[in-house]
């Protein structure tokens, strides 16, 4: 199931970091399960990707909205 991007949003960004190294590790898991031929589910490997995606875009906006902050 992917991941809730207003979920995502209510997250501080050090649980963004800690859940972007857990599914880079998933990430890698099913890489290397891909290649040995033991991934029973191939749309795993995309599925993880798009929830890094909405991980980074939403750490992305938070950055951007902290910056915009110090500016104003």
């Amino acid at each position: 199931m992917p991941l809730d991007p207003e979920e995502l949003r209510k997250m501080d960004i050090k649980d963004l970091y800690k859940k972007l190294e857990e599914y880079n590790a998933e990430l890698l898991k099913y890489r290397a399960e891909s290649r040995m031929g033991t991934l029973k589910n191939t749309s795993a490997i995309r599925n993880v990707r798009k929830d890094i995606a909405r991980i980074l875009t939403i750490i992305s906006e938070k950055k951007r909205s902290k910056k915009n902050e110090k500016t104003t």
